[in-house]
């Protein structure tokens, strides 16, 4: 019997890698090296949706680490998108204090793009969009958020965590709850599971 092979997930964040240990997954992190930075440029200037954009980042970051592995390589970005303007993660708490303000009670869109790669090229692709609604916050419900929440909130593109007290923030959420943290989990197993990663 051959082992099954192994799975990277490409990626430092910390949520993505306790969603894949919550599902007993088994995989070791190594985080890519790519200018993240200069593909939101080129992607920008080549004129590709965030949807585009999301997914380049997703596929680079699987297929720098794929470069040097015969693994299945788990590359993953989001992005948030709010009335047509994209957002990065916010630099400190002003910006994030700023941002809930902007959103809060309106709808914005988290676009999660997932790339599986193996052999030095894509396997697989997948693309998110779920859609969050913030309540109609007051400056006072937003300061206490932020100090109960902490920096930790500055990892998150939406100034969030909704897997923790960032959930007080919200009305509802129409989308795969996954994906709203950074990772499509349901997909990626069925994915590993045709790879021959996992067993079931």
């Amino acid at each position: 019997m051959t082992n099954p092979p192994q799975i990277i997930l490409a990626s430092g964040s910390t949520i993505r890698a306790n969603i894949l240990r919550g599902a007993g997954v088994p995989f070791e992190i190594v985080k890519p090296n790519v200018d993240e930075a200069a593909i939101k440029t080129e992607a920008a200037s080549a004129g590709k949706t965030l949807e585009q954009m999301a997914m380049m980042l997703a596929e680079a970051k699987a297929l720098d680490v794929a470069k040097t592995t015969h693994a299945i390589v788990i590359g993953a970005d989001q992005i948030l998108e709010f009335e047509g303007r994209a957002f990065d993660k916010p630099q400190n708490m002003d910006e994030a204090r700023a941002r809930l303000m902007e959103m809060a009670g309106a709808a914005h869109t988290l676009i999660n793009a997932v790339a599986i790669a193996r052999h030095g090229r894509i396997i697989w692709r997948n693309l998110e969009r779920p859609e969050l609604h913030l309540r109609d916050l007051t400056e006072a419900e937003i300061d206490a958020y932020l100090a109960a929440a902490g920096t930790e909130i500055l990892t998150s593109v939406g100034a969030y965590q909704i897997e923790s007290v960032g959930a007080r923030l919200f009305d509802k959420i129409d989308g795969d709850y996954f994906s709203v943290l950074g990772l499509c989990l349901f997909p990626v197993l069925d994915c590993l599971r045709r790879e021959g990663a996992l067993v079931f």
